[in-house]
């Protein structure tokens, strides 16, 4: 009995760093947002919102420069 409360509070104590993890990153990202401060990165070739980890676009293909 007593290993199995032991087992729980540990899972659950890891659970609540996880919650406060993610919400300290949406909550960056939030302010940031606010802010203005998240560019967008765009193909030069088609427009389309694009990533900067890809080295071509997804929309057309085109090389997508960083």
């Amino acid at each position: 009995m007593i290993g199995f409360v032991v087992r729980n509070w540990f899972r659950d104590s890891l659970e609540t760093m996880f919650v406060i993890a993610i919400g300290g990153m949406v909550t960056s990202v939030l302010r940031q947002a606010r802010r203005g401060n998240l560019p967008i990165y765009r193909c030069e070739a088609c427009g389309g919102v694009t990533s900067r980890a890809y080295a071509v676009c997804r929309h057309c293909g085109a090389p997508v420069r960083s």
